[in-house]
Formats: structure tokens, C-alpha cells, sequence
């Protein structure tokens, strides 16, 4: 077995990898010049959404002032509770069945007074 063909695993990996080369400090041209112009343009659209952020805040604390102001659960049990003692449609039925079966013996009582002992 010849060793001609072994070649070491990183020979020639500094050649492939190019130079990391530093941002621009102070007046100096560095090599990132789009780097700066990039970077301004991300800080205009978060200055964009930290507006919206505000604005969404403002929106919440609206919204959570509204829900203070709800009734609460026992505001709505005790509501429940009084709708509940509430006649039904067949209790007031029944109760204008019987003003209807007063007012009508009180309207015949003359013929009605025949028929009694």
C-alpha cells in the first residue's frame, strides 16, 4: 500500500475558505459597506413595529378597562336565579284560565243562582 494517495484530511481547507474580513470601525472602509445600509433598513422597520407594538398596548388596556366593567359570574347566578322564579308561559296559562273562569261565574252568577239548592 503506497502513502502517495493519502492526502491529510484539512490540506487545502485554507485555501477554500476566504479571509473573514472586519466591519468598518470608525472612518475606515471596511468590506461590509451594504452591511450599514442593511442594518438601517431593519432599524426604520422596527421603529415601524415597535409603533404598532404601542398601538396594540393601547389597544389592550382599552379592551381590559371594558371587561373591569362586565358584571361578574355571581352578578349573572344571581340574575339566573330571578329569571328562573319568573312564571312560564304555562303558569300565566293558567292564570289567565282562572281570571277567565272568574270573570265568567261572576258574569252569569244570575243564571248560575238558578241551579243552586
Amino acid at each position: 500500500m503506497s502513502s502517495d494517495n493519502i492526502v491529510p484530511f484539512n490540506k487545502g481547507e485554507d485555501a477554500m475558505v476566504p479571509p473573514i474580513k472586519a466591519l468598518k470601525s470608525g472612518g475606515g472602509g471596511g468590506t461590509f459597506d451594504d452591511m450599514e445600509a442593511r442594518v438601517e433598513a431593519l432599524e426604520k422597520k422596527f421603529d415601524k413595529i415597535e409603533g404598532k407594538l404601542d398601538g396594540i398596548a393601547n389597544d389592550m388596556a382599552y379592551i381590559k378597562g371594558k371587561i373591569e366593567g362586565f358584571p361578574s359570574a355571581s352578578s349573572f347566578g344571581e340574575l339566573k336565579g330571578r329569571v328562573d322564579s319568573l312564571p312560564t308561559t304555562a303558569k300565566v296559562a293558567a292564570i289567565v284560565g282562572m281570571i277567565g273562569v272568574g270573570v265568567t261565574i261572576i258574569a252569569k252568577w244570575a243564571e248560575l243562582s238558578k241551579f243552586l239548592p
